[in-house]
């Protein structure tokens, strides 16, 4: 430990709580002796001498976690049963008990031992200083170089597209008048008691052959109500094992959530725990997470590996948290199914492939042939909701679309053009323009007339419209600058970004370019085309620029994937999806897919949750700006084919249009982005 002052103490390690996580970390790091070369601090406001919770797990018998923690290994099961399948031999693997009083007293005894004290405190805030951090508690403040901080997540906040069930359960210590039970096996699932609408069990861990902990546990929205439990299992033991006495009880709760809370802000703080997400949704176990990821940090402090202290990572397979998704979405919506899965899960697979499917340590192809064991339909409806939830269906309509496109075009290019503009119709009327018909919404004086803002609004839009009649090259230009910005602030902020520096509002201009020269320079004899309608382009630029399309085009797509690689948040990786497809379908049909399926509905949900309001609320405010912006563009068409250009197109009037109503637009937007953040 270092001294700030002669009278202040820095230590090297603080470790906020000392439940699970933290003690089996701090044994970890006295079995290495690491406390011998750094000073440990710990805070805890509970005295931990309760028996509260139940610790369990399956490993193999040679294995660290079994070999460190044999003193206070209450109970091994070497035989399991679940529901009314065989039993099944668990030699390999037996299933461990430990209580978590005993892990307590074990991790107290230890660091009793080498001088490291607990202080009985509550934490109240965090700061950084210049090279430590300040921990401020209810009595006292602590000064520490780094923080293993195993305070549970905060859940209040949880966005909707998360889900968030209980796994509540309520258990009776009893011993019965007869020997009843098998002290070699457990019964981790009986589903013969009733659901109530919910996925309910019986979960046995026999201690002799007439005593045992039997729990009801719940997977479910609701927690388990006491008196109803003790209904339950009073029933279920009288009809099972005859008479029985109560040696004491058990309760607790356990969060089945899809939210994965993110590392520490702080360089030197390390969530663990369940504040580091090692609690699996699905299931509830983390014991044995928890030893691993003790291991792996402790390792790392053995070798003075300090860099990148709160970004410790325990390689896990994201595929695991799709799956752990897909069950919670079933169980929030169709509960009656979770008995179905589970038992047909048990049924039929060898419980040590269970095991390692649990222990996320299967092969891909192991997990098809699980997911194919189950009954298909729940899974498949929680795929649509978890596509849906997580606004990933449009990309599927976006391929859908696409292959409409081409099968229609080689049937008939009549057809297939038809395909082509109906859909962008459809599209633009759905949400391309009604995205920008709320602008009246973003303005920061809601007191102010909405008959002038509509008047300035229009004043704007016509002037650009003047402007394009007399200088069109200008008019174009200025219309790619601020599309760019836009287009590219607009994924900045999909991310959760935000453009706060110079340095910033350049990645949103060249991002948003990058999109736009992809687009022209994969369509280019057809953007040639339009542009020739808007400006005069003398044929050695076109030459030009045909020569270099698909070089132009391969250093715009490089650009959004490097863009894509340093992002600190998430890849762009729908918006490449759209490109990539785009590049099948002609130019407008291209336009389209990233105009309505990725930046309008982007906008669209950034605005529902900016407003905190719901789509049809929206709709109804934006329809009839809607209705306006179909007029001006009639208008503009008619103008552009009589007034102004020879041989004009539709589309280039489109792009008119498009232009005039996006210069407001795009101004609003921007300080709209600015308030959020």
């Amino acid at each position: 430990m270092h001294n700030i002052h002669n009278d202040t103490k820095i230590y090297d390690f603080v470790f906020i709580g000392i439940g699970a996580s933290n003690s089996l970390l701090l044994l970890n790091l006295i079995q290495k002796n690491c406390n011998e070369n750094y000073s440990f601090a710990i805070i805890e406001s509970n005295s931990k001498i309760e028996n509260d919770k139940t610790y369990c797990f399956w490993s193999h018998s040679n294995s660290s976690i079994v070999r460190e923690l044999s003193p206070i290994i209450s109970h091994s099961y070497s035989v399991i049963n679940v529901n009314q399948t065989d039993s099944q031999k668990i030699d390999e693997q037996p299933y461990y008990y430990i209580r978590s009083a005993d892990l307590y007293n074990h991790t107290k005894e230890k660091i009793s031992q080498h001088n490291i004290a607990i202080q009985r405190d509550h934490v109240e805030h965090i700061s950084a200083g210049n090279e430590f951090y300040t921990i401020k508690t209810s009595n006292s403040a602590y000064y520490t170089r780094f923080i293993f901080d195993s305070r549970p997540p905060s859940l209040s906040n949880l966005i909707s597209k998360e889900i968030y069930l209980h796994q509540s359960f309520y258990g009776l210590y009893i011993k019965c008048e007869n020997d009843v039970f098998d002290k070699q096996a457990f019964n981790m699932m009986n589903f013969n008691i009733e659901q109530s609408n919910y996925t309910q069990f019986i979960y046995i861990l026999p201690f002799s052959n007439n005593e045992a902990l039997v729990e009801l546990t719940r997977f479910g929205v609701d927690k388990i109500d006491t008196d109803y439990a003790k209904g339950i299992l009073d029933d279920f033991l009288s009809q099972s094992f005859g008479d029985y006495e109560i040696l004491g009880d058990e309760t607790g709760c356990i969060p089945m959530t899809t939210f994965q809370n993110s590392g520490s802000v702080l360089d030197g703080v390390l969530n663990i725990g369940a504040n580091a997400n090692m609690i699996k949704p699905s299931t509830g176990y983390g014991f044995k997470k928890m030893f691993e990821y003790a291991e792996v940090v402790s390792d790392k402090i053995l070798a003075g590996d300090l860099k990148h202290f709160n970004k410790m990572p325990l390689q896990s397979k994201s595929r695991f948290l799709f799956y752990d998704k897909l069950l919670l979405t079933i169980l929030l919506f169709w509960p009656n199914e979770g008995k179905k899965i589970f038992t047909r899960l048990f049924k039929r697979h060898n419980i040590s492939t269970i095991f390692q499917f649990l222990d996320e340590k299967t092969s891909l192809y192991q997990e098809i042939k699980i997911f194919m064991s189950l009954p298909i339909i729940p899974f498949l409806k929680a795929l649509f909701v978890y596509i849906k939830t997580r606004n990933h269906l449009r990309y599927i309509v976006a391929v859908l679309f696409a292959i409409l496109y081409l099968i229609t075009v080689k049937i008939d290019i009549s057809l297939g053009l038809f395909v082509n503009y109906s859909t962008l119709v459809s599209g633009l009327l759905l949400v391309g323009i009604p995205h920008g018909a709320l602008d009246y919404l973003l303005i920061k004086k809601r007191n102010k007339s909405l008959v002038s803002f509509i008047v300035k609004y229009f004043l704007i839009i016509a002037a650009y419209l003047v402007l394009w009649w007399f200088l069109p090259m200008i008019s174009l230009l200025a219309f790619l600058v601020f599309s760019c910005f836009h287009f590219g602030e607009s994924e900045i902020e999909e991310t959760g970004a935000s453009i706060n520096s110079i340095t910033s509002v350049l990645n949103a201009f060249f991002l948003g370019l990058s999109v736009l020269c992809f687009i022209i320079f994969t369509h280019i004899t057809e953007s040639l085309s339009i542009i020739d309608n808007m400006i005069d382009l003398s044929d050695i630029y076109k030459s030009e620029i045909l020569k270099n399309a698909r070089l132009l085009a391969a250093l715009s797509l490089a650009y959004i994937i490097l863009q894509s690689f340093f992002s600190r948040k998430r890849m762009h990786s729908g918006l490449l999806f759209l490109l990539l497809m785009g590049s099948l379908v002609p130019l407008i049909a291209a336009f389209g897919l990233y105009f309505i399926v990725q930046h309008s509905i982007n906008a669209w949900e950034h605005l529902k949750n900016g407003l905190s309001t719901n789509s049809i609320s929206l709709y109804k405010k934006a329809l009839p700006f809607t209705m306006g912006a179909v007029l001006l563009f009639i208008i503009i068409a008619m103008l552009n084919n009589s007034l102004r250009f020879e041989n004009d197109k539709i589309i280039s009037s489109f792009f008119i249009f498009l232009a005039c109503i996006s210069l407001p637009h795009v101004f609003l937007m921007h300080n709209f982005y600015e308030s959020k953040n």
